[in-house]
């Protein structure tokens, strides 16, 4: 079958699967795990499909650590924490710079039009994930913009159906912060 006959309905997997993943771990369901592997899976060929390869590898992450919390790896509940604001910096700087280090090296390979997009979005997310595994509650900030520049650039790409995704997750991002704030 070809992609254009593929493209809507893996769009709409990712988007049913990526939606009902949050509902699904937050009531405590195994069923989530899986969700949310088929949605970053499905994202990951939409990624693949777009040029934004960093994303894909994002995306593989995402499939792991969907397969392992479904096998009961889990990370400890801990307290919310809190952070210096020189090591808050660091965090915040890194994934720029590494995301300004991959700009280059996208020019060269073909279909990667939005390098430093890509980069920023991915290595912004990859912080944002490992931040949240500390319970460090401003984490849930840094998917705001992400996921408002990955719905632009997923909208550029003639992806309508991720762009929702990601405005969807632009807001229970807030939503997620605002939750952790009360429960702090």
């Amino acid at each position: 079958m070809h992609w254009d006959n593929l493209k809507t309905w893996i769009e709409i997997g990712a988007l049913v699967f990526g939606l009902l993943f949050p509902i699904f771990t937050g009531k405590g369901y195994r069923l989530g795990w899986v969700l949310g592997g088929l949605s970053s899976f499905l994202n990951g060929l939409i990624a693949f499909a777009s040029g934004y390869y960093l994303d894909v590898l994002l995306n593989a992450f995402y499939i792991g650590i969907s397969l392992l919390s479904f096998w009961g790896w889990a990370i400890k509940e801990h307290t919310f924490q809190s952070m210096s604001w020189k090591k808050a910096s660091i965090w915040l700087l890194v994934p720029g710079l590494l995301a300004a280090m991959y700009h280059p090296i996208s020019k060269g390979i073909p279909g990667a039009e939005l390098g430093f997009a890509d980069g920023l979005t991915t290595f912004y997310s990859l912080a944002a994930t490992l931040l949240l595994s500390k319970k460090i509650q401003w984490a849930w900030l840094i998917f705001v913009p992400i996921n408002l520049l990955s719905a632009y650039m997923y909208y550029s790409k003639e992806f309508h159906f991720i762009a929702l995704q990601f405005l969807v997750l632009t807001g229970l991002g807030i939503w997620a912060f605002y939750q952790w704030k009360r429960e702090k």
